[in-house]
């Protein structure tokens, strides 16, 4: 029908498709009282059948002579609330995304309602004497409900009871609600315990909760960075300033980087918050996380803890956001819409005027440069809780480990002479090799070829006990060749060892202990990393190896001894923050031994022990590895000190990748002028990524404004040219490989 048609009223209506534009449709007359500003609707788009979100109503008429089309019918009990509406919207306006898309990411997956239960309810109307003698179970059901128009569970009212009350609802008798059913994590009020009261705190952490007190108070947005060593007590900080918000009648969010943390800190915060809890991540079955948001947003959880997806958790008078480990980079999605939930934690917290709080031992390069400048407020926690010390960290020098035994080994004799005296003293120990599986590359040494995957420019990993070769970026499988397919040469040699392998080597090196890895492979079922770190806990694993999983946030107080394997290899990445997340995993790991009463030892390997930042890592000096750090930044315009957005071109033809690519960077060298700073089109340093050729520019300039417009400006001006799906944009990318 014609847009013109008299009296018609319109919606714009955001669709979860990759285009960045809303469009309006007509809203009848029979939906016109029940639809509003977030509204879900089910509309046509193209010859698809779509959900979207209503963004603005009404909203003025579309040109003369363009068609619309009518919403068709709103999602029942579907609105999407006003704060996630803005947060979505900056995300979609920030990362270049659609807004559509964004307003899907936030939500809960749908197809998955939180489980209904019926209640039923007496009306005003209801007249027993007019009941036919034949209607017994409508009379018995009458009977049930209470006079003052309680509403009874359906369930509760036995046999008969659904078909008696749809009769009486036909009759306007009664009334059938629906209602969230009880969770069953959910302890009910009569069963839950009191709340613990925690430890007195230390007089580094009274310190800084005084500190903190009148911005808990005054209820108004306040960023602060709380930088405290690995075993400073940062978590103390977080629930008493959560139990400070929550006595005001507020809403705490806590974001936490890893799933794998959220069961054991779930424990601890059910114990001092009692009923009071939910959980947000996206691993969780789909009816739960519906349960969850829906349990968030209706008030009756006022904490929610969960990974960088629980930053949307649709909490009301929001007044704390807590991100531990605010440096880690599992809070930057890396598909769309690329958003940092650490960043959309700033932005929320300042539109809910609320107090944010970023924790870490070795902040981000942008956290700390806000911090030292003013823009954030600046917590500091002295040491470690009770005064315990700081591990002593020693650097192995593998080049005279060589030098003494003739042998490269993964596994130094110093590091298994100081497992052994772990396990001996009846301490536990961790070992760190970030890095899976049990080679990391088949060699060929007769023609040096190197055994790659099909579809990505990197060698396939070997998996000893699945025999198999794996590509760790698109999952592509094969099995061990014969001999080398280049040249025919029977005796391929497997370099650079993985976990799969280091648990083997800690096995033979110290055979009474107990052993067990920790990476992607070993924590596949569901429950096995909660599994795995409760085992640990309990004292029943002497030695855990793994990848990074194990250096974050865990509290192991029999952990006297970690090891660290291959710790200067990352520096050689072709990456600007190599050298931070170097320090960060260094730090971070150290940070688990001597959190108890015993002090702690850390060993670590490499072949360029004098690199500085190994040297900083071993003296946990992070203020000096940033000022070393800031001016190689500022020598090379790299972030913080200006803002950096990544352009990737691709396509399965390399040709057509490059020829997009020159147009892409003609048009963002038009688009940015002179105060732009652009590099490339050239080849990303991982050139074929699932089957695609990419093409990688970066753009950076000072002024992040001006950096969005000028590729947004761009992205429009290749439009028609370029496919979008050809074309990948992250803005403030963690990782430029």
């Amino acid at each position: 029908m014609s847009a013109g048609l008299t009296g018609a009223q319109y919606a714009s209506v955001a669709v979860p498709v990759p285009v960045r534009q809303l469009f309006t449709y007509r809203v009848d007359e029979s939906l016109r009282q029940a639809i509003e500003r977030g509204s879900r609707v089910r509309v046509s788009f193209g010859r698809r059948k779509l959900v979207g979100t209503v963004v603005d109503w009404p909203v003025s008429a579309p040109d003369a002579g363009v068609a619309t089309k009518s919403i068709e019918s709103l999602v029942p009990d579907a609105v999407v609330p006003a704060m996630i509406l803005e947060l979505t919207r900056f995300l979609s306006d920030y990362y270049l995304c659609a807004w559509g898309e964004a307003i899907e990411t936030a939500l809960p997956p749908r197809g998955s309602p939180t489980p209904l239960r019926q209640l039923v309810r007496r009306t005003a109307a209801a007249d027993l004497s007019a009941l036919p003698a034949r209607a017994v179970a409508q009379r018995r059901l009458l009977e049930s409900l209470p006079p003052d128009a309680g509403a009874v569970p359906l369930a509760e009212l036995g046999d008969g009871a659904r078909n008696a009350a749809a009769s009486l609802a036909r009759k306007g008798w009664v009334e059938i609600l629906q209602a969230p059913a009880a969770s069953e994590s959910v302890t009910q009020d009569a069963e839950l315990p009191a709340p613990e009261q925690g430890p007195t705190p230390t007089p580094g952490q009274a310190k800084v909760l005084k500190l903190l007190q009148p911005f808990l108070e005054a209820g108004e947005y306040s960023p602060h960075l709380l930088y405290g060593a690995t075993g400073s007590g940062k978590t103390e900080v977080y629930f008493r300033a959560a139990a400070a918000v929550r006595r005001q009648g507020r809403s705490v969010l806590y974001l936490v980087p890893e799933i794998g943390l959220t069961p054991l800190l779930l424990s601890k915060v059910s114990r001092r918050f009692p009923g009071s809890v939910a959980v947000l991540h996206s691993a969780m079955p789909r009816r739960q996380r519906a349960e969850a948001w829906e349990r968030a947003r209706d008030g009756r959880a006022t904490l929610v803890i969960g990974t960088r997806s629980a930053i949307f958790a649709p909490l009301p008078r929001l007044g704390l956001i807590v991100v531990d480990e605010e440096q880690d980079g599992s809070y930057k999605q890396e598909e769309t819409p690329r958003y940092n939930a650490r960043d959309l934690a700033v932005v929320r917290a300042r539109q809910e005027g609320a107090v944010l709080l970023l924790g870490s031992a070795t902040p981000s390069m942008e956290t700390f440069q806000h911090a030292r400048s003013g823009r954030y407020g600046f917590l500091r926690l002295g040491g470690r809780v009770e005064e315990r010390p700081l591990p002593t960290v020693q650097i192995i020098d593998m080049r005279q480990e060589y030098r003494q035994n003739k042998v490269i080994s993964p596994l130094s004799s110093r590091l298994a002479d100081e497992l052994r005296a772990c396990v001996e003293r009846g301490e536990q120990a961790l070992v760190l090799r970030n890095r899976r599986g049990w080679a990391s590359a088949v060699l060929c040494p007769k023609c040096g070829e190197r055994l790659s995957c099909r579809r990505c420019s990197v060698a396939m990993t070997w998996h000893r006990s699945q025999r198999r070769l794996r590509c760790h970026y698109c999952g592509d499988e094969t099995t061990f060749p014969p001999a080398c397919p280049a040249c025919g040469a029977d005796d391929l040699t497997l370099v650079g060892e993985g976990t799969e392998k280091i648990e083997t080597l800690v096995r033979d090196a110290v055979p009474d202990a107990r052993v067990e890895r920790m990476d992607r492979d070993t924590v596949r079922r569901k429950g096995a990393h909660e599994d795995l770190l409760r085992r640990f806990d309990r004292g029943e694993i002497d030695i855990l190896a793994g990848t990074q999983m194990i250096a974050k946030g865990h509290d192991f107080p029999r952990v006297t001894v970690v090891g660290v394997l291959a710790a200067d290899q990352p520096l050689g990445l072709p990456d600007f923050r190599a050298a931070e997340r170097v320090f960060q995993l260094l730090t971070q790991v150290a940070g688990r031994a001597g959190r108890g009463e015993r002090p702690g030892s850390v060993l670590v390997q490499a072949f360029n022990p004098e690199h500085p930042v190994l040297l900083q890592a071993v003296d946990q000096d992070f203020e000096a590895f940033f000022e070393r750090e800031i001016r190689y930044r500022r020598a090379l315009r790299y972030p913080p000190l200006v803002g950096l957005v990544q352009v990737l071109v691709h396509d399965r033809d390399q040709l057509q990748a490059e020829a997009w690519a020159a147009t892409m960077g003609r048009a963002l060298r038009t688009a940015g002028g002179e105060r732009m700073f652009i590099a490339g089109p050239g080849p990303a340093p991982m050139e074929r990524l699932r089957g695609s050729y990419r093409q990688q520019i970066l753009v950076r300039t000072a002024g992040r404004r001006r950096l969005i417009a000028a590729v947004e400006q761009a992205l429009v001006a290749v439009e028609g040219t370029i496919p979008r799906r050809a074309i990948i944009v992250d803005v403030d990318p963690y990782s430029l490989l």
